[in-house]
């Protein structure tokens, strides 16, 4: 028979732990994370936050899964109409002030902290691409695409990348309709072949 040792883990703490950093984040932005003052907000203590997390980094990246979630499935019947819907969606997320103000600090840890890399891989890209792969076997089945000569991978940077650039460094353009547009058209001639890529 299994033996439970130790405090029970309670699940409250978490989620007292994830709305402090998600004030924090939302107030302050990423550098304004400290464990003292997450559980001073969340009324717990340090060890107790150790337990739960490495560091603020990781409780920062678990706010942002919890909030956005693994992305969105959409089948509206047509390539085009899923493609505008994905990237609306996305468009959305990162106008968010808690991804878009805390974008530097989040990448910087996905850069320096293995862990956070293949978590952010794991839960947080790796979901996204595998709801464009749906759209694409989906558009595929119909017959609107043939399945043949073009690159995924690029496909998935050309939906990502103007976003990111745009929330990272707005100074060419807004986050709006206009840009998931464009971005969904992009990718749209990738996989149709048409664009000159």
């Amino acid at each position: 028979m299994l033996v439970k040792r130790g405090r029970p883990y309670d699940q409250e703490i978490g989620h007292a732990l994830r709305l402090a950093a998600e004030h924090v984040m939302i107030e302050e932005g990423f550098s304004g994370l400290t464990v003292d003052g997450l559980v001073s907000e969340a009324g717990t203590t340090r060890p107790t936050f150790y337990r739960r997390y490495r560091n603020v980094a990781h409780l920062a990246f678990d706010v942002i899964v919890h909030r956005f979630g693994t992305g969105t499935d959409v089948d509206t019947g047509s390539l085009a109409e899923d493609l505008l819907q994905l990237q609306r969606d996305e468009v959305a997320m990162f106008s968010e002030p808690l991804l878009r103000n805390n974008l530097p600090g989040l990448l910087e840890s996905v850069r320096t902290d293995s862990d956070i890399r293949d978590l952010y891989l794991e839960q947080f890209v790796k979901p996204r691409r595998g709801a464009v792969l749906r759209v694409v076997e989906a558009a595929i089945k119909r017959g609107e695409i043939s399945g043949s000569g073009f690159d995924f991978g690029w496909v998935c940077d050309l939906l990502l990348s103007p976003i990111l650039t745009r929330a990272l460094l707005p100074i060419s353009g807004a986050l709006d309709d206009q840009l998931a547009h464009r971005t969904a058209l992009l990718a749209l001639d990738a996989l149709k072949g048409t664009s000159s890529t």
